[in-house]
This record gives structure tokens, C-alpha cells and sequence, in this order.
């Protein structure tokens, strides 16, 4: 019969209830430029001009600058090479993605009576991809530490007795055991003890200490990568435009989010007498989530000059997490080598938990060249250390992680700046996008440059763009135990290709 201390299983269960972690929020505050051909070949530089598909995703009075009924949809191909620095080390990885990342429509209606203030209002729905993960990365180099911390972290403080395998059990319904009753802590401090990579002090109940069984001056880690998934955003709008200068809107947005993640940390190099070394650990996560938020913004016309503003409520989205883990290691046993996995072959479901994403601010400036070009900007600023996560039960854990955000997290400023300049019935557009890192203490930007070409048949027009965009970010390896710091630089070529009809 199995005894679990029931004190350390309810510490453990409040230490650990979801998966996220804080290189999982920083994944989750991503945005990118996706949508129509037009917004994204000038930087996404449209809060003040409207008019746009995509636009009225991000400022809902777009879509009463429309004069006609519209839809439309988009055609985005992704190239994305990935460049993996840990400890000074660099490694790239290359994927390709092809998919349909936006539609939408709007449907305008004027109004005849010429004595009512509101000449126009419209109503519109856009749907596109806020964020695609689709991402493959290795990361390579060497370090000094290495996962034994991890598992030490984990085991130190659980009572010995729920670690190893007795009579008529089995690893997959230990793992699950200690998983339903003490948590993801607990699990770890099994995988660890029975791979050989932790040991107790004694072998008796209630011993509480561990000790690491790998020797090690450093170590080789090599961490795969490979995620997948999208945050698409489902845009419900209705705009007007009053006395013929102002147009405001709103939006009642839906929000849809799927991030699955597959990590493989090899770590190789330990010393000749180690017990223990090739220590293979593989995590995988799937992340579903659901959630709404509402948009307000206006579009302010003067004669060539245009004015924009847009507020975006917090996105309160629910989220659920599964996980399943195993691991593969080598270790010395009566002169014999003997290779251990550890493959419990169970799915870890947690209880839902909720995730808020920061409230953000858009100022928009744009100038009509009359019916040559326009040149248009817009600047954002979003507090991410204001990001919280939190469950019904009050979960230390995720205060835990909250509290690191807000420390940790900074101001995200996007600086957005597109023109565009017509000959007949050819648009030719460019922009630049520039965007400061999550960290308070980051030092390099997200850069995007962005080309375009439009053709405009009368009823139909068809866009291309092209956009270059330079993304970093940094993450730990482990939030717990080993959280050595490696970072992704991700160089994306974009190719997208709208065709748009009026009604």
C-alpha cells in the first residue's frame, strides 16, 4: 500500500497547478504582422487611415471609412530560420509554413437622410491570425550546470517513501499517482529518482534529502525545439461616421488559441566516474485556450490630415494545459551499463486557470497626399509586467509567476510607419515596424521591413507584400532547478497575396 504525505502533496499541488511558465507568457504577448495583403505591406501602419479588412481588427472605426461592401481573404507563405545562442554557441534551424491567415468583410450602409448626424454605418468581421508558433530550434552549447539541479530542486523536501516502484506497481501508475495526489513536483522527484539521477541520503521513509548521482565539470546540453500552434482573433465590428469627420467603432473580439510544444534536452559530457550521464529528458505541452475582448477607437478626418486612437481591453482568456514527459539515461550497475527509460505514458490534464494579457494604447497620425499617396504611423504601448495568471483556488504557483512577470516585464513599444504611392491604378507600398523586447532589461528590438504592390481592377483589387521581420527573444531552459538562459533569433520571410472583391 502506497502512503502519500498528505501535507507535501497539498504544498506540491499549490506549488504546481498548470504548465505555464513564465517562457510561456513571454510566447503568449507575441504578435506578428498577418493579415491582408495591403496592411501588412505597410507595417501594419493603419490605425488612423481604415479602410482596410485587417484594419478594423485594430481600430474598430475602419469600417466605416469603407464606401463599399467588401470582402476579401489572404494567402500568407512563412519562411522562418531560427537562430539558437546558448552560451555563446549559435545553431539555426529552418520551416516553412503556408496556410490561409485572414478573412473578412464589411458590409456599408448609407444613409439617405441627410439630416441625420451618423451618414454612415457598417458593420464588418475579420478573422486572422494574431500569432503564428509554428517554430523549429536547436539550441547548442556548454554549461556548468546542469539537470540534476533541476530534479534535486524538485525532490528535496518529498518524503523518500513515494519514490520508488513496490510490489505490483508499475512506473505509468506511480507517475500517476503521485501526480493526481501530490502534483508536478512530485512526478519530477520520481523521474529523477528512477532514472538514477538523484539519490536519497538513506533509503528509509521520511528521509527528505537528496543528493545528485552525476559527476561533472560541465556538461554538453543540446535543447530541440519544435512548436507549433496560432492566437486567432475573430473580430465582430460596427462603425459610424458622424457629421462626416469622425468615424468611431467597436469591437467585440474572440479569441482562439492552440500552442503545442515538443522539447528535447540532450545532455551529454559528464565526467569518466559518473554514475550516471546521457541523459535524454523529453517534455511535451499542449496548450488550449478561449477567451473575448473589446476594442473602442476612433478615426478623426482634417481636410489631408487624419488622427486615430484605439484602446484594446485586457484579453481574459481561459486556458488548459496537458503535458506528458519521459526520460532515457545511461548508468553504471554491477560493472554492467545499463540503459534506463522512464516512459510513464500518461497525459497530465490540469484544472483550467485563467491568463489576462495587458490592455493596450494606439496613437495613429496619418497625411493624404489627395489622390497620390498617404503616409501614415502609428505607436503602441503595452504593459506586459501587467500580465496575470490565476485559477479558482488562489494558486501559489501561478501568483508566483504572476509576480515574476510584473517584476521582471517591461513597456512593449510598437512604432509602425507604411506609405503608400498610387500611379493610376497601381499602388506601390513599403513600411518598417520596430518593437523593443518584453524584458526590462532587453537591448534589442524586433525589426520588420515591408514592400508591397497593388493592383485595383474597379470591382476587385488584388495586393502582394512582401515583409522581413527580425524577432529575439529569451528564454530559460527550466523554470525551476536549471534556468540558464538561451535565445531565439528568428529571421521570417513573408510572402502574402490578397485578392479582395466590392459589392
Amino acid at each position: 500500500m502506497r502512503y502519500l504525505t498528505i501535507l507535501i502533496g497539498s504544498l506540491l499541488m499549490m506549488e504546481m497547478s498548470v504548465a505555464q511558465n513564465v517562457n510561456d507568457v513571454n510566447r503568449f504577448l507575441t504578435t506578428e504582422l498577418n493579415g491582408s495583403a495591403r496592411y501588412t505591406s505597410m507595417a501594419g501602419a493603419f490605425g488612423a487611415l481604415g479602410g482596410d479588412l485587417t484594419a478594423l481588427s485594430f481600430n474598430p472605426a475602419s469600417s466605416s471609412v469603407f464606401l463599399n461592401s467588401e470582402f476579401g481573404a489572404s494567402v500568407n507563405y512563412k519562411n522562418k530560420l531560427t537562430k539558437g545562442t546558448y552560451f555563446g554557441t549559435s545553431t539555426n534551424r529552418e520551416n516553412d509554413d503556408l496556410s490561409l491567415d485572414h478573412f473578412g468583410a464589411v458590409f456599408v450602409f448609407n444613409n439617405k437622410n441627410t439630416e441625420s448626424p451618423w451618414s454612415r454605418v457598417s458593420v464588418g468581421i475579420n478573422l486572422h491570425k494574431i500569432a503564428t508558433y509554428d517554430q523549429k530550434a536547436f539550441v547548442n552549447g556548454t554549461n556548468t550546470n546542469g539537470i540534476d539541479q533541476y530534479f534535486e530542486y524538485y525532490a528535496d523536501g518529498l518524503d523518500f517513501e513515494n519514490l520508488p516502484i513496490y510490489d505490483g506497481e508499475t512506473v505509468s501508475e506511480v507517475y500517476k499517482i503521485l501526480g493526481d495526489e501530490n502534483g508536478f513536483g512530485a512526478q519530477q522527484a520520481f523521474l529523477g529518482y528512477q532514472s538514477y539521477i538523484v539519490n536519497p541520503f538513506n533509503f528509509e521513509n521520511g528521509n527528505t534529502e537528496y543528493y545528485s548521482n552525476v559527476d561533472y565539470n560541465q556538461v554538453n546540453h543540446q535543447l530541440s525545439l519544435n512548436n507549433d500552434g496560432w492566437h486567432r482573433k475573430t473580430s465582430f465590428n460596427v462603425s459610424g461616421l458622424y457629421r462626416n469627420i469622425f468615424h468611431v467603432g467597436v469591437n467585440i473580439n474572440s479569441h482562439n488559441l492552440k500552442f503545442t510544444s515538443i522539447q528535447n534536452l540532450l545532455e551529454t559530457g559528464q565526467s569518466l566516474k559518473s554514475d550516471t550521464y546521457d541523459i535524454d529528458f523529453k517534455n511535451t505541452l499542449l496548450t488550449l485556450g478561449d477567451g473575448t475582448s473589446v476594442q473602442i477607437g476612433g478615426i478623426l478626418r482634417l481636410k489631408n490630415i487624419r488622427f486615430g486612437v484605439t484602446y484594446d481591453s485586457p484579453q481574459w482568456l481561459t486556458m488548459i494545459d496537458e503535458t506528458t514527459q519521459s526520460i532515457d539515461t545511461f548508468h553504471f550497475e554491477e560493472n554492467s551499463v545499463v540503459n534506463e527509460i522512464i516512459d510513464p505514458n500518461i497525459t497530465n490534464v490540469y484544472e483550467p486557470y485563467d491568463l489576462k494579457i495587458p490592455s493596450k494604447t494606439t496613437l495613429s497620425f496619418a497625411y493624404i497626399f489627395g489622390s497620390k499617396g498617404i503616409i501614415s504611423a502609428d505607436y503602441s504601448s503595452q504593459n506586459a509586467g501587467n500580465t496575470v495568471l490565476s485559477d479558482q483556488y488562489g494558486s501559489n504557483y501561478l501568483n508566483t509567476v504572476s509576480s515574476r512577470v510584473n517584476s521582471e516585464f517591461g513597456s512593449i513599444n510598437t512604432l509602425k510607419v507604411g506609405g503608400e504611392y498610387r500611379i493610376k491604378d497601381i499602388s506601390f507600398r513599403s513600411g518598417i515596424l520596430s518593437r523593443n523586447g518584453v524584458y526590462k532589461n532587453s537591448t534589442t528590438n524586433d525589426i520588420a521591413l515591408t514592400l508591397g504592390l497593388g493592383l485595383d481592377f474597379g470591382a476587385s483589387n488584388l495586393s502582394l507584400s512582401l515583409i522581413n521581420f527580425e524577432q529575439n527573444k529569451r528564454f530559460e531552459l527550466f523554470s525551476e532547478g536549471l534556468t540558464d538562459v538561451y535565445n531565439l533569433t528568428q529571421k521570417l520571410t513573408q510572402v502574402s497575396v490578397s485578392y479582395n472583391i466590392k459589392l
